[in-house]
């Protein structure tokens, strides 16, 4: 049992059972306070006492809680500037006998709670605290291992030969353990060339966790470099693996690498691109720091050398003059144990766009407004290399849509994909003669243009044969008995397109109450004139008109019912 201490005559007596608890959010102890008055009687059954359970804070204005911009904080436990509660506990209770009893819960966070209690009337409160300390569970949960240099090097070169090792326990809750936890550390594999933990080649050592839940060894490298796995163990937790490296041996393999792949410095100086080389031992770890690496292009230059940092070097590609063909090849070196170690790579230095090739495109399409095609054209500067990546190209298209765009990707191809996409034609624009439907509605220029080129193809857009649904014949609706009347006939596909040079004859055989008459082709807007139709001197109400489409792409018949008579 904790006492806040002091006389019995104390205004407030806070007593809390147990005075510690575990970190885990579910643990409990029952906090009372007695309230007195000055002559040390009990406070009336009913006193509202107030607590707060948290971080340390003064409280300025006396209401018994944190108040944010008013009171002031004490003691920060976590160091985020603002007063945090720990735990939970009842804002308030009343009395009974001079007693408020309430129940205080553990938090997650190990450390001191600090509990506030407040009574009295505004102006005239007396407060008082008292405290609960929150430890860590007494088992370890999980482990977090890290390596304070990830990186290392081989015994003897003159750089770091060790790194420290840290095993950080951790409970349930996800707290620090306290100290004497033993951990035991060990090797799962290395190099082998006699790196150790503190002296011990091949046996685990074991460390004991500090106040703060660590556990520390020391890794020494050996005279080989590679990788070397540590891990650690407490009781039967495993902690995941941490990877040191030790580095290096002297330079056995070099990379070259240039970004990005193509620069427009064909027709422009000092265009910039960026070169890296990458060294590594026999080991394939990086070589050490300052590592001289020279380079050198035959087109262009190069800022000749530099030095590595993380195995790697670099410097800058410039255009300019000589100038070959737009393809600068590259060159890094540097001193190896046998020698030179070289690698090359080539830089594209394009130019502008020289010509505009189409790979693929549709050789017809259906005129119905919804057929599309694939649209794939090459553009390449003037020594035939890719142009860089992001090149406009301009599509156009007399008939249907395309979409412009850009190039890409300017290192493995140089391309422009679209779509073609037909229309339904206004007129038929194909009429190789005047008297037969060739099933083509119009000979499409599509065009391709980047920069000052172009490029164009053909794509024939194809009507399709008559649909008697979207045909008609346009002549009156009423037509008096015995007169005579013109009929234009209008003869269209089923997506719409009018087709032209149909024979479109009068059929008379189908025609009644009347005589029609009359034989025509249509022509580009898919209209045959000519006709007549007079109707008969009398008897029925109605008549059909019937004309027949004898092209042989549309041998249909069409009709339209009139009336006959006078309005």
């Amino acid at each position: 049992m904790i006492s806040a201490g002091g006389e019995t005559t104390k205004p407030i007596e806070i007593e809390i059972a147990p005075g510690w608890l575990p970190a885990d959010g579910i643990s409990t102890s029952i906090l009372k306070a007695t309230i007195r008055d000055l002559s040390g009687t009990l406070a009336e059954d009913g006193t509202i006492v107030k607590f707060a359970a948290g971080e340390d804070f003064q409280d300025v204005d006396g209401d018994g809680y944190y108040t944010e911009g008013v009171d002031q904080l004490r003691y920060d436990t976590n160091g985020d500037g603002k007063w945090n509660p720990i735990g939970i506990i009842a804002p308030y209770a009343l009395t009974q006998d001079g007693v408020a009893e309430v129940t205080y819960t553990a938090g997650f966070r190990t450390g001191t709670a600090y509990i506030k209690v407040t009574t009295g009337p505004a102006g005239q409160q007396i407060q008082d605290y008292n405290t609960i300390l929150l430890v860590p569970a007494d088992t370890v949960a999980y482990i977090v291992l890290t390596s304070e240099h990830p990186i290392i090097q081989v015994r003897g070169t003159g750089g770091g030969e060790a790194t420290q090792i840290t095993a950080v326990c951790y409970d349930d809750n996800g707290n620090r353990v306290d100290e004497d936890f033993p951990v035991e550390f060990y090797i799962i594999n290395g190099p082998g060339g006699g790196e150790n933990l503190n002296g011990e080649e091949s046996e685990p050592v074991i460390a004991n966790t500090n106040p703060y839940g660590e556990a520390r060894v020391t890794l020494s490298s050996g005279t080989v470099s590679g990788t070397v796995r540590i891990r650690a163990k407490a009781g039967s937790i495993l902690s995941y693996s941490t990877i040191v490296t030790i580095c290096a041996g002297p330079p056995f393999d070099i990379s070259v690498g240039v970004l990005p792949c193509n620069i427009r410095g064909w027709d422009k100086d000092c265009v910039e691109a960026d070169l890296c080389a990458c060294v590594v031992d026999i080991y394939g770890n990086p070589v050490p720091d300052l590592t001289a690496v020279h380079f050198s292009t035959e087109e262009g230059m190069v800022h000749s050398s530099d030095q590595t940092e993380d195995g790697c070097a670099y410097t800058k590609y410039l255009s300019g003059d000589p100038r070959n063909n737009g393809l600068a090849m590259i060159w890094a070196e540097t001193i190896g144990e046998t020698g030179i170690v070289r690698d090359s790579t080539v830089l594209i230095v394009s130019g502008p766009p020289a010509s505009v090739k189409f790979l693929s495109y549709p050789q017809s399409l259906l005129a119905d407004g919804i057929s599309k095609g694939c649209v794939m054209v090459d553009v390449r500067d003037v020594n035939n290399n890719f142009v860089v990546g992001g090149t406009p190209v301009k599509m156009k298209t007399n008939f249907g849509s395309v979409a412009s765009g850009v190039t890409s990707d300017g290192c493995y191809a140089s391309l422009y994909e679209t779509e073609l996409i037909s229309e339904v034609l206004t007129q038929d624009y194909s009429m190789p003669s005047p008297y037969l439907d060739d099933g083509v509605g119009v000979l499409n220029v599509l065009t391709a243009k980047s920069g000052f080129v172009s490029a164009s193809v053909y794509v024939t857009f194809l009507t399709g044969y008559t649909y008697s649904k979207n045909c008609e014949i346009d002549m009156e609706t009423q037509v008096p008995y015995g007169a005579t009347v013109p009929i234009v006939v209008i003869i269209q596909d089923r997506y719409g397109n009018p087709l032209g040079g149909h024979e479109i004859v009068a059929d008379q055989s189908r025609t009644t109450n009347g005589t029609i008459i009359g034989t025509g082709y249509t022509n580009a807007f898919g209209e045959a004139a000519g006709f007549t139709f007079t109707a008969a001197s009398g008897g029925g109400e109605t008549a059909i008109v019937t004309l027949c489409d004898e092209d042989p792409r549309g041998k249909v018949c069409i009709a339209k019912k009139i009336k006959l008579g006078e309005d």
